[in-house]
């Protein structure tokens, strides 16, 4: 298997993960060849996903996340981090919720 994806900041870690679980395999993608990178103008649809996702409140989180660590007060501790999975589980899951629920009603126009 091959996976594909654009030069955005987190996909450097998802080529090392997919790259060093293939790297045992004999097949035509194993190792370095199971990854490649390309333009992202094939994924639209995955970033209007992602854009949908943040206009709820996803974003207002992550930038309250942000400004807790901005102000010092959230240092990414394992409390830290445990306060704000208690604090703010239940809030994101709705958020997930009614965006799946959105995102899985609205109509979809042929490409």
């Amino acid at each position: 298997m091959r996976l594909r994806t654009d030069l955005g900041t987190e996909n450097g870690t998802m080529e090392a993960i997919q790259c060093t679980l293939r790297h045992a395999h004999t097949d035509y993608y194993a190792g370095s060849s199971s990854h490649s990178y390309g333009s992202s103008t094939g994924n639209q649809r995955i970033e209007s996903w992602w854009s949908f996702v943040r206009r709820g409140r996803s974003q207002f989180l992550m930038d309250l996340f942000g400004d807790l660590r901005g102000s010092g007060n959230f240092n990414g501790s394992h409390e830290h981090q445990c306060l704000l999975r208690f604090c703010f589980t239940s809030v994101l899951q709705k958020d997930l919720d009614e965006c799946k629920d959105l995102w899985n009603k609205h109509r979809i126009r042929p490409s």
